[in-house]
């Protein structure tokens, strides 16, 4: 009787169909969302003409992130190519937010204010007009 040690298995797993698709529609929407945050960079430092103002206001995307990781959790959402694009979408508010709010505060810096209370009064500024 042969001995099963003497037999090698070969096994191959092929991901096809339906998996394969979705996972060619996350790199999709992950590589765009990456290339649209280094668009949005650069775009912000032609408008603000400065390196420091823009990376402030992109500075407030992790934050996002991690308000869609756990908002996801709690409702008990998977993550699907319809979440991803709400996540686009997410990361666009969060980013149009912080630059009011970097605008703000620099425009009263401007007027004299020094940067803690400019930054505290524009996020509350903003938070109240929420």
């Amino acid at each position: 009787m042969p001995r099963a040690s003497n037999y090698r298995a070969v096994l191959e797993v092929v991901v096809r169909g339906q998996v394969q698709t979705m996972r060619a529609s996350y790199i999709g929407l992950l590589s765009g969302l990456v290339f649209s945050i280094v668009l949005v960079y650069l775009l912000i430092v032609v408008n603000f003409q400065s390196w420091l103002d823009p990376f402030i206001m992109i500075s407030a995307l992790p934050a996002a992130l991690a308000g869609i990781a756990w908002f996801l959790f709690v409702t008990h959402t998977n993550l699907s190519v319809p979440a991803l694009m709400g996540a686009i979408m997410c990361m666009g508010v969060a980013t149009s937010n912080s630059i009011l709010v970097v605008s703000f505060a620099t425009e009263k810096m401007t007027e004299g204010m020094d940067s803690v209370a400019a930054a505290l009064e524009a996020g509350l500024r903003v938070f109240a007009r929420c």
